[in-house]
């Protein structure tokens, strides 16, 4: 399939991203609100995208007319099968990546994950995933959901964490970018080897419980029971 056109179902930060990145790759992208009832043209179109939250996908399918092209959704963790009463070709194309209207991004460096229901539209989609970005890799649904998962892990978790830390500082007035060294050796060691577990430092991969109960007495409740959830497993993972 030649694409050319695609409705974008959304006003939200992906829709918006996608929206610049195709206009500026020369396809003819708009954006469609998903709160009004869609019409036959509002899915006339190569590809129609439906770029919401998880919890309105369903609600957006349902409201659809037929789709004639390629119906797909860009979430993380809801099944492509979910599309296949609205269309016979479908699937998924995920970006790897958090977004915000307010942060402008070079798109071509995010994994642009999709899944096709069959042959042809998976051809199609891959040619036009490896034009708006650099990373371009087929996941199944099963795959993506594992990677949305460890996506979790990897990014909302640790943003969380460096914001309890920063708050830790910020209580005793020491600047948050003194750890910016630190969290730049982490991330190289990370992008650099395989077994990420062997550079495990810190006192609980030590075993040092005197350095562990003493900062636990420092901490608040909540920091206190993720500081020993944090450590637990540290301890447990190096005992194997």
């Amino acid at each position: 399939m030649n694409i050319k056109t695609v409705n974008i179902i959304g006003r939200g930060n992906v829709a918006f991203h996608y929206h610049k990145v195709m206009n500026e790759k020369g396809y003819k992208a708009k954006m469609i609100s998903s709160r009004e009832e869609f019409s036959a043209k509002d899915v006339e179109s190569d590809i129609v995208i439906i770029a919401v939250k998880d919890d309105v996908i369903n609600e957006v399918v349902n409201k659809l007319p037929k789709v004639e092209g390629i119906l797909l959704h860009t979430s993380g963790f809801t099944n492509s099968d979910l599309l296949s009463q609205k269309a016979d070709n479908f699937g998924c194309l995920y970006p790897l990546q958090s977004l915000s209207k307010k942060k402008d991004i070079d798109f071509s460096e995010v994994p642009l994950c999709f899944c096709a229901n069959n042959e042809k539209c998976k051809d199609s989609l891959e040619s036009f995933a490896k034009s708006l970005s650099t990373y371009a890799c087929f996941v199944d649904d099963e795959q993506r959901q594992y990677l949305h998962i460890a996506a979790v892990f990897a990014n909302n978790f640790t943003n969380h964490l460096f914001g309890i830390s920063k708050e830790i500082l910020d209580r005793h007035n020491i600047p948050f970018s003194l750890l910016f060294p630190i969290i730049d050796r982490t991330v190289n060691n990370v992008k650099s080897n395989d077994d990420l577990f062997a550079f495990q430092t810190g006192p609980a991969v030590r075993g040092d419980f005197n350095i562990i109960n003493q900062h636990l007495d420092r901490l608040s409740s909540k920091e206190k029971e993720l500081y020993s959830v944090i450590s637990n497993s540290i301890i447990d993972y190096h005992k194997k």
